[in-house]
């Protein structure tokens, strides 16, 4: 069996689909990140989960009254022009805790850059604009990904996924319209780890009708489509997490070079998180979050970024950008802080 075909046999594997080759459900993460790491290193072609869809881009776009960032950075416009900004420090003052990348197990990388980029939004809306928010606990991409399939691609935009995977248009639509669940238990659900078995089987039945009304309390009121790096780097500076869905590969052989960047090359379906720019520097950039664990890449790194992130030349994000699948999100309606009186 070639590594292809090994790949390729650990997307079906579980929940029904195995082909012959049975992995135990606690290691399909590893397996998914082992395989992916080995296609990465040869330049070989990967997907991960992000499937391009120009008809679901088009229905984005006619559903929405201002889909795109152009039409709504007027104020924020230019004001990351050589700056430097890192939202995962954010992230990491309000839980505590050092920020660990999202390892996943099956095709749903598109639900993880989106997840995690939900959280970093918290936290950059209490720590950073004073929110009358508290953090509870990550949102559960598991309810993303299902989402994103079925209330949103196959209900109300007609497009029906054959594998596993899906756009980042849905996502961002469902994010909006039915909100945000997080990793704790709801009824007979409990989202408290990550379990790509259960995305899988979310992905093919959607959303509990029992877990819509708790989803719909928790929203995202902005997602926008950013198509440019000083779109993208705007954003960033002003607290909004950029979720970068392109074909954009990366050479990953010799590790990440001395200041923590990887080069363009080879191609990748998927989808990642872009948390940091720095444009106060020789070589203008950003820092990626991916969801392929900690140990898929090493090598120097810059400005303390986390584990298993990478750093990109801003070009490079550009035309990540210019592929039409990058969206930025912000106005989470997160959990109020909880007043209590003392007797």
């Amino acid at each position: 069996m070639d590594r292809r075909e090994f790949f390729k046999r650990s997307l079906l594997a579980g929940a029904g689909l195995a082909t012959g080759l049975t992995l135990p459900k606690l290691m399909l993460a590893e397996s998914f990140t082992a395989e992916v790491t080995k296609l990465a290193c040869e330049d070989q072609q990967i997907s991960a989960g992000w499937v391009q869809s120009l008809k679901n881009r088009d229905t984005f776009i006619k559903s929405n009254p201002k889909p795109f960032m152009n039409q709504l950075d007027v104020e924020i416009r230019g004001t990351g022009l050589g700056k430097q900004a890192l939202l995962w420090p954010f992230f990491e003052a309000v839980t505590g805790a050092s920020l660990k990348p999202h390892n996943q197990a099956i095709g749903d990388c598109v639900s993880h850059a989106y997840g995690l980029g939900i959280d970093i939004l918290t936290a950059v809306q209490i720590a950073k604009r004073n929110s009358p928010q508290r953090w509870v606990a990550k949102a559960a991409t598991e309810v993303i990904y299902g989402g994103g399939r079925i209330e949103i691609s196959r209900q109300l935009y007609g497009k029906t996924y054959r594998s596993d995977g899906m756009d980042g248009y849905v996502a961002a639509e469902f994010i909006k319209k039915y909100g945000v669940l997080l990793r704790q238990n709801y009824l007979d659900w409990d989202f408290t780890d990550y379990d790509g078995n259960v995305a899988r089987q979310l992905g093919r039945t959607g959303i509990p009708d029992a877990l819509e009304p708790l989803c719909k309390m928790h929203p995202i009121g902005w997602a926008a489509l950013v198509q440019s790096w000083d779109e993208a780097r705007d954003c960033v500076y002003n607290g909004y997490p950029v979720i970068l869905c392109s074909n954009q590969g990366f050479r990953t052989k010799r590790g990440r070079d001395t200041n923590g960047y990887l080069s363009p090359g080879g191609t990748w379906n998927h989808a990642m998180l872009l948390a940091g720019i720095d444009e106060a520097c020789d070589r203008p950039g950003g820092c990626i979050l991916n969801s392929w664990g900690s140990s898929w890449i090493d090598g120097g790194t810059k400005l303390n970024q986390p584990v298993g992130s990478f750093w990109a030349d801003a070009s490079v994000i550009d035309r990540m950008c210019a592929q039409g699948d990058s969206i930025a999100i912000s106005s989470y309606a997160g959990y109020p802080k909880m007043e209590y009186d003392l007797w």
